[in-house]
């Protein structure tokens, strides 16, 4: 177990350091300058930009390069724009222009992205960051770039932090604001353009703000609130890690809400300590803790009885009538078998939606009657309703049905849905659904689904084939030819293990 946590999780964990020992130094500044959420929005403009640089044709992790020079681009310009926003006498706070450079950047992210084929992929893997895919070579180029920064910035310590405590006193010695503004959030750019393909913004910006407030709140000189964050992070990062990896939830997400209990926790602590009465102080945490329990306890009095004639919104005209029904019968545990099936027209029904609501509570209440139509759906026309479909069989279906599941990757031209049917099949105990993956990572068109088919590989094949994504970025056959020879010799003597669902020689 252990072994096997240090093989996956190594890299994230170190890219988690990486992110904790520049971010907490930039987040005192960011914290001493009142634009907290300055790094959500150029990081939320820098993730604008590789959206742009896909849009014109280059692949996010194929193009790596190319996609964190738009990046870096766009950056600069989110950084002179926060630099020429800077007055000493504001009408308008520098925090508003911010959120709205935010609010604009994430907005035309949506839309740009709504343009691509899996948009809304695109923006889940900017906000939530893909860290569990960081290789080696990316750690020791960010560690070189943060390296050349904070040398940087400790070279010119006096200008930055001046500029940041105390900007008045810097301009009577003759430190031009602007210009060591726009150098500051010119190099926070970079930071930021290397943390977000990193990490994704969500991670990015906690790594920023919470050890820094943290470290501010139980410390005043800079080198003892330096050592404050960077414990902080890198205790949050590895219990997050840890957390992820145990309870297979995403790592990005999962670090986040790891920060923020941190700091709930630390501010209590806070409070308790420098309180007039600290017993008194513990007592109100306690009744706080007992009202927030019971707030919550309540409200569940207040959850909503499913409509008993649900069933008939399902034979509606009306679409949303049906998707009503399909609603409150994902409500009703209570419901019979019987009472199910009345769903099972609803996956013939013309609209996609409708399908797609339907197979989601045959996949949710497993309901192995509609399997039969589960696999017609396979040849749906709508993309997500087949990703369903597939879903579907591998949760509903048994092995009789995998030569369908394989004839439906071989005619499936969208390559994750492909991977998706690859994965029922050998859930189900078919050694063939191996050779669709070693397809896809043969020719898959972009780097993350050639990383998906080698991860569901990974997982059903007791053996060890590595898969490096530059080298399959840089489309060299070299990892996949050992294993489809491998595959030609001896996968006739695959035996199969109902229970880990592993195939071993």
């Amino acid at each position: 177990m252990i072994e096997e946590f240090l093989r996956t999780m190594t890299y994230p964990m170190l890219a988690c350091l990486l992110l904790a020992g520049i971010h907490v130094y930039l987040g005192i500044h960011v914290l001493a300058r009142k634009v907290i959420f300055v790094d959500l929005a150029l990081a939320q403009i820098a993730a604008l930009g590789a959206v742009y640089g896909v849009l014109l044709g280059y692949d996010l992790d194929a193009d790596q390069w190319s996609i964190k020079l738009f990046s870096l681009l766009f950056a600069s310009v989110g950084a002179v724009i926060f630099s020429l926003t800077r007055m000493r006498h504001e009408r308008v706070p520098q925090e508003a222009i911010i959120g709205i450079t935010y609010a604009v950047a994430l907005a035309t992210t949506i839309l740009m992205t709504a343009r691509l084929a899996h948009g809304a992929e695109q923006v889940e893997t900017l906000l939530a960051g893909s860290i569990l895919w960081v290789r080696g070579s990316t750690i020791v180029a960010t560690a070189a770039l943060y390296a050349a920064i904070g040398i940087f910035h400790y070279r010119f310590r006096r200008n930055f932090l001046l500029i940041s405590h105390d900007p008045l006193r810097a301009e009577a010695e003759g430190v031009s604001v602007r210009l060591w503004d726009f150098l500051f959030y010119f190099t926070f750019g970079f930071v930021v353009t290397s943390s977000v393909a990193i990490a994704g913004v969500l991670l990015v910006f906690c790594f920023l703000v919470i050890p820094a407030v943290i470290a501010v709140l139980f410390a005043d000189r800079l080198s003892v609130r330096l050592a404050i964050g960077w414990v902080v992070g890198a205790l949050v990062s590895l219990l997050g890690v840890i957390i992820s990896y145990t309870s297979d939830l995403p790592s990005g997400p999962t670090i986040v809400v790891c920060f923020a209990l941190f700091l709930i926790a630390s501010g209590i602590l806070w409070y308790v300590l420098h309180a007039a009465d600290r017993a008194v102080a513990v007592l109100r945490v306690a009744a706080g803790g007992v009202a927030f329990a019971a707030f919550f306890g309540l409200t569940l009095l207040f959850e909503k009885a499913p409509d008993r004639d649900a069933v008939k919104l399902l034979a509606s005209p009306l679409k949303n009538e049906r998707l009503l029904g399909l609603h409150m019968l994902a409500a009703d545990s209570s419901l019979a078998p019987t009472a199910l099936e009345k769903i099972l027209p609803l996956l013939n029904d013309a609209e996609a939606e409708v399908r797609g609501q339907a197979l989601r509570l045959v996949i949710d209440r497993r309901l192995a009657a509609a399997l039969p139509q589960v696999l017609a759906l396979l040849d749906d026309p709508q993309d997500l309703v087949r990703e369903d479909a597939a879903r579907a069989a591998k949760i509903l279906g048994h092995a009789g049905i995998t030569p369908q599941l394989l004839a439906a990757a071989e005619r499936e031209e969208d390559e994750y849905i492909r991977v998706e049917l690859a994965e029922a099949a050998l859930e189900l105990g078919d050694p063939h659904g191996l050779i669709v993956l070693i397809e896809v990572m043969d020719n898959g068109e972009a780097t993350d689904i050639r990383k998906d088919a080698h991860e569901h590989l990974s997982a059903h094949l007791n053996l060890d084939f590595p898969f490096h994504a530059e080298i399959a970025a840089a489309a060299n056959d070299s990892e996949i030819r050992p294993f489809r020879e491998w595959w030609e010799k001896h996968h006739h003597e695959l035996k199969w293990n109902p229970r880990t669902k592993i195939f071993s020689p």
